[in-house]
């Protein structure tokens, strides 16, 4: 009998180890990367801090005070001025009825502007110089 029942046991085991590996699931890992390729260190902390660099380098930019980049959505009544070097600012002014320009005030060019105070406080563009920056920037 106990023969019977060990030989019986045995078919149950068998067909259980059986059973189980074919019912596993099947992990198909396709192509991956050795650990030493990965470098988590790359992809997060050298990101953010360069870009704490980059940040930091451009709050440090002076612009200059009366140098600009005439904007895209400059009119014939007002002009749009970009600042330079940086590109973080944008203002813009209304002109005098006669407006003096030298060179070319075209849109993108960089100049250098004159202004007109009135006595309401409000400040007109009266003069537009077209300046080099590279010139402008080997003078400073």
């Amino acid at each position: 009998m106990k023969k019977i029942l060990l030989f019986s046991m045995m078919i149950i085991a068998t067909l259980g180890v059986s059973t189980s590996c074919k019912m596993a699931p099947r992990q198909e890992l396709g192509d991956t990367v050795a650990a030493s390729e990965y470098d988590i260190w790359s992809d997060t902390a050298s990101a953010h801090l360069a870009a704490k660099k980059k940040a930091k380098a451009a709050a440090l930019v002076k612009d200059s005070a009366d140098i600009f980049i005439v904007g895209e959505r400059s009119t014939q009544d007002q002009l749009q001025l970009i600042s330079y070097p940086s590109h973080r600012d944008t203002f813009s002014y209304h002109k005098t009825r006669h407006i003096k320009v030298s060179g070319s005030a075209e849109i993108g060019n960089v100049v250098k502007i004159s202004f007109y105070a009135r006595d309401s406080g409000d400040s007109l563009v009266n003069k537009v110089i077209q300046v080099n920056p590279k010139n402008q920037a080997s003078a400073q």
